[in-house]
């Protein structure tokens, strides 16, 4: 009889070691997810899209571009000042920027590159420029796709991303599918940049003729606030095309 109940009682000790062993794997598998990238928690995101003109059917009204006289859809235009960028029925890209229009032939960022799917803006108090991240709480296909933090907003303040979802009404409603809050955000520190923005390197007390930008990148100044900015040398002319900029700053020499 005694053998017999030490061996039940030995049978109910394995039995509570099983699952206690379990979650103790399954516990350092979630620290080996968590070490890969640090995660937050409360992140409000939302979406912003690039209109279409051919896709609105309202009024035109005439608007003046560097002396040029056009006329747009005029929802077309109330997006674009939204958004801050639309694309025309003649194939260009109508920018909203410091309360103007302005035409280019391709949408940009606020750091002067190629606007597209993966960009997102961020306050750059918070997530600094260059971080790569994943938001895991969004819907599919978002979850799966790793941002690149290289824009900005007046409106994006604090825990909120804003994430380009692309062209047109159909990336307008994926823009409203994805817009919530309580998400988590993962930021993977090892591909971010390691140089901080040229703006954030002026306000730590670093002089222009020292400042520096990463690989690939030039230095220019914006004309409206003398402030400056790291963009790719193909995007320098367009640039100066549309009094974004009027001079640069070779320094990756």
């Amino acid at each position: 009889m005694k053998i017999f109940i030490i061996i039940f009682i030995t049978l109910l000790i394995s039995i509570s070691i099983i699952p206690i062993s379990a979650q103790n794997q399954t516990s350092n598998n979630n620290m080996l997810q968590i070490q890969d990238g640090f995660c937050t928690d409360d992140w409000y995101v939302t979406g912003y899209f690039l209109p279409i003109e051919s896709e609105y059917i309202t009024k035109t009204n005439p608007i003046n571009i560097d002396g040029r006289q056009y006329a747009f859809q005029i929802d077309f235009l109330d997006e674009v000042k939204i958004q801050g960028w639309g694309k025309t029925n003649s194939g260009d890209y109508l920018g909203w920027d410091d309360g103007r229009f302005y035409l280019n032939d391709i949408p940009l960022d606020s750091m002067g590159n190629e606007l597209i799917v993966g960009s997102i803006a961020v306050d750059p108090k918070v997530i600094e420029y260059g971080k790569k991240i994943t938001i895991p709480t969004l819907p599919h296909p978002w979850n799966d796709i790793i941002f690149n933090s290289n824009d900005i907003g007046p409106a994006i303040i604090g825990k909120h991303i804003d994430v380009y979802t692309g062209k047109g009404l159909s990336a307008r409603d994926e823009a409203f599918r994805i817009t919530g809050h309580d998400n988590s955000v993962c930021i993977n520190s090892i591909t971010s940049i390691k140089k901080d923005s040229p703006l954030k390197q002026f306000k730590s007390g670093i002089s222009l003729e020292k400042t520096l930008c990463r690989d690939g990148f030039e230095l220019i100044f914006k004309v409206s606030n003398n402030s400056p900015a790291c963009v790719k040398p193909f995007t320098i002319s367009k640039l100066i095309d549309r009094g974004w900029t009027q001079y640069k700053m070779i320094i990756n020499q």
